[in-house]
């Protein structure tokens, strides 16, 4: 999976977006565990990826959302049952970012 990211790997020169400075250190954990990712990830993932626990992965998640961050996606799983994961705003097709957002993507004619 994913390793766990530290502050040293960034310098603060643009790349992460300018929101996570205002989150807990663990919730911008969270956001880099997303955008490395290979695609979008489980809470379950995220929990493993962390290593904390699910309901702080789900409170991870949840704050995140709430900044516009991260957006909710289907990932098919075992058996093409539907799971719902998550991934960063700037990773979601435009689909998943009109959803997150209550509007249609551009160019849309709904």
């Amino acid at each position: 999976m994913t390793e766990v990211p530290t502050s040293d790997e960034f310098d603060g020169r643009g790349d992460l977006p300018d929101a996570l400075a205002f989150v807990k250190p663990n919730r911008a954990r969270a956001y880099i565990a997303l955008e490395r990712a290979d695609g979008p990830l489980t809470a379950t993932e995220l929990e493993d990826a962390l290593g904390c626990s699910n309901a702080t992965a789900y409170r991870c998640l949840n704050d995140l959302q709430e900044i516009d961050l991260v957006c909710e996606t289907v990932r098919l799983g075992g058996e093409y049952s539907p799971k719902t994961a998550y991934t960063t705003v700037a990773d979601a097709p435009s689909w998943d970012r009109a959803r997150a957002d209550g509007g249609t993507p551009e160019g849309s004619d709904r």
